[in-house]
C-alpha cells in the first residue's frame, strides 16, 4: 500500500456557513470560493519545497462546482486527484448530479471518487435503505473502472448514545465511536458497498485504529486502505490523531480539510493575512500533519 497525504477542499456547504453565499460579501470583501480554493491549492508547492515531499504520495480532493480548473491542473501536474460525487452534507446520501453522475466523473477522470456517508442512528430505516441503495449503486459502478472509491464515514451521536456518556462528546468519541465505526463499516460491506479507501474520523489509540483497519480489510480485502479526516479539529487534536494513526497497519495517511486551511482563509477574508501569508500558513499545517503521521514532532515551521 502506498502513502497518501491529501489536501482536501471539496467543501461547499461548510464554506457557505463560514462566509455566506458565493458571489456575496463578507466583511466588505467579495466571496469567491473558486479564488479561495486556488489559495489552498497554491499552498501545496510550498509544502513540497519545505518538506521534500514526493508528488506520488500527494493528493488533492476538490469539487467540480468551484474547483473544476484546479482539478484539471492537479491531474496535469501529476498529483492524485479525488473528486466528490455526493451532494454536500446530506443526512440521506444523494448524488450531486443524480443520474448524470457518471458523465461528470468521466469528464474529469479522477483517481478517486469520494463519497460521504453519515452514520446516524436516528435516521429512519427507510431513509437509511435509500442511502445504502445509492451507495451500492455507485460502488458497483466504480468497481470495474480504474477509479478507486473513497468512502468518508462520519458518525453522529444520538441522544441515547450521548446519555450513556453523560452528554460528553469527547467521551462519546473515545468510548463509543470506535466500535460504531467498526460496526458501520461491516454493515456497509455486508450491503455490498466496497470502498477501496475508508476516510475516517480520528481516534485516540493505535488499537482503535487497528480495529477499524482490520474490519476494512476483513475477508480478503487486503488492498483496502484507511486514512484520517480532520473534522475541523484544532491542530493539537489533529497531531495526536495522526501520530497514533501512523503506527497502525492499514492506515496510509490522511485527507484533512478545514483544519488545514480554515484559520488561514478566515484571516484572509478578515484582512489579517494576504494571500501569500495564507498559503504559507496552510503549507505549514500540512507539513506538520505529515510529520505527525510519520512520527515526528508535528511542530509547524
Amino acid at each position: 500500500m502506498s502513502t497518501l497525504y491529501m489536501l482536501a477542499f471539496d467543501h461547499r456547504a461548510s464554506l457557505t456557513k463560514m462566509f455566506g453565499e458565493h458571489g456575496g460579501s463578507y466583511q466588505g470583501r467579495p466571496v469567491d470560493y473558486s479564488a479561495l480554493k486556488r489559495v489552498i491549492w497554491e499552498s501545496l508547492p510550498l509544502a513540497i519545497e519545505a518538506r521534500g515531499l514526493q508528488r506520488s504520495t500527494l493528493g488533492v480532493l476538490v469539487d467540480e462546482e468551484y474547483g473544476a480548473d484546479i482539478a484539471r491542473e492537479v491531474a496535469e501536474k501529476g498529483f492524485l486527484l479525488a473528486m466528490p460525487a455526493e451532494r454536500s452534507l446530506q443526512r440521506v446520501f444523494e448524488l450531486e448530479y443524480g443520474d448524470q453522475f457518471d458523465v461528470h466523473i468521466e469528464a474529469f477522470d479522477p483517481d478517486h471518487v469520494k463519497v460521504l456517508a453519515i452514520a446516524d442512528e436516528t435516521l429512519p430505516a427507510d431513509f437509511l435503505a435509500v442511502s445504502i441503495s445509492r451507495l451500492r449503486q455507485l460502488s458497483e459502478w466504480v468497481s470495474p473502472r480504474r477509479q478507486r472509491l473513497m468512502l468518508e464515514l462520519l458518525v453522529l451521536p444520538s441522544a441515547e448514545q450521548l446519555a450513556q456518556v453523560g452528554d460528553d462528546r469527547e467521551r462519546f468519541d473515545t468510548e463509543l465511536r470506535p466500535q460504531i465505526m467498526v460496526d458501520t463499516i461491516r454493515a456497509y460491506q455486508q450491503a455490498g458497498i466496497e470502498a477501496d479507501i475508508w476516510k475516517v474520523e480520528g481516534l485516540v489509540t493505535v488499537d482503535q485504529y487497528q480495529a477499524v483497519a482490520a474490519q476494512a480489510r476483513a475477508d480478503g480485502r487486503d488492498d483496502v486502505e484507511c486514512i484520517v479526516l480532520g473534522r475541523g479539529a484544532d491542530d493539537a487534536q489533529i497531531l495526536r490523531w495522526l501520530h497514533a494513526a501512523g503506527q497502525a497497519d492499514g492506515f496510509t495517511g490522511f485527507a484533512i480539510g478545514r483544519s488545514t486551511w480554515a484559520p488561514s482563509l478566515e484571516g484572509l477574508m478578515a484582512g489579517r493575512l494576504d494571500p501569500e501569508q495564507a498559503r504559507a500558513e496552510i503549507a505549514g499545517r500540512f507539513v506538520s500533519y505529515v510529520d505527525a503521521f510519520e512520527g515526528g514532532t508535528g511542530d509547524r515551521p
